[in-house]
């Protein structure tokens, strides 16, 4: 079988041409598991065919626009990510800067703070004989102590079997943890009913301040973010740079393959060409 292939000039002179672009830079610019080599594929296809090259300079350079317009959109990436990455870390700084609590563990507490004034309602306005389970009960209780700044485990409790842990009794009514709670107001020296205002009090009280701490740490978050909308001063300047750099040199190979398809298409090209670019205005 004789060689297969186009017979024109027109013809070889393209199977040349392709030979040529698929050797040129043959080493792939992608990184891997940040950038897929289908794109760049497409994006150095269709650079090369845009700018129509012709010969193997043209082509190299054309090859070499392609690169650094990929290289381009690169910093351009990077700096998006640069900028999302800061975002994402903008609740951790603000809290090892300031150690507030953050919103999700305040509002957790305001929570509890929530449930444990339902609690407080539900003892003062039910019957003794209501039933109440064993965890309502060791939280009523555990504040109570934790208020009254007793150890519960020291102090006995009316109608709990000694040595039972709290949880795991399973008699407990309001009547019952009323006793209880008069219990520990005893070894606090103080009166179960001033005992139970100061615990509504200070379920009260925290939940404002866990409001404040909310607001305040809302607004704070909010003003780290709008700071960070551009990448931090060091980021910046390496993108600068950088882009700066990537930037000249694609100019200057831009000019170089006009003036080669200028000149192959027989019309003038300049001696020389000055690169205006950043020049103040005048």
């Amino acid at each position: 079988m004789g060689k297969q292939g186009p017979k024109t000039e027109e013809g070889k002179a393209i199977v040349r041409l392709n030979a040529v672009q698929h050797g040129v830079l043959s080493t792939t610019p992608v990184i891997p598991d940040l950038e897929r080599e289908e794109d760049w594929d497409a994006h150095r296809a269709g650079m090369v065919a845009s700018l129509a090259p012709q010969g193997y300079l043209e082509a190299t350079l054309a090859e070499r626009i392609a690169l650094l317009l990929w290289r381009l959109q690169r910093v351009a990436r990077y700096e998006s990510d640069a900028i999302a990455l800061s975002q994402e870390r903008v609740q951790e700084d603000l809290m090892r800067s300031n150690e507030p609590p953050s919103v999700e563990e305040a509002r957790r507490k305001q929570e509890l703070l929530h449930h444990r004034l339902e609690l407080l309602g539900r003892l003062l306005g039910l019957p003794d004989d209501a039933a109440l389970s064993s965890r309502d009960a060791t939280t009523m209780l555990m504040a109570a102590a934790e208020v009254a700044k007793v150890e519960v485990k020291n102090v006995p409790l009316p109608g709990v079997p000694e040595g039972v842990d709290l949880e795991e009794f399973s008699g407990w009514t309001v009547g019952l943890a009323r006793q209880a709670i008069g219990a520990i107001a005893a070894a606090a020296k103080t009166e179960p009913t001033s005992l139970l205002d100061w615990l509504i009090c200070s379920a009260l009280y925290e939940v404002g301040e866990l409001g404040r701490a909310i607001r305040k740490e809302t607004v704070d978050l909010d003003h780290m973010r709008r700071e960070r909308l551009l990448p931090n001063e060091d980021t910046l300047n390496k993108v600068i740079r950088y882009e700066a750099h990537l930037h000249r040199q694609l100019l200057q190979t831009m000019h170089e393959l006009e003036a080669l398809q200028a000149r192959r298409q027989g019309r003038q090209t300049p001696l020389a060409r000055v690169d205006v670019q950043g020049l103040a205005d005048q």
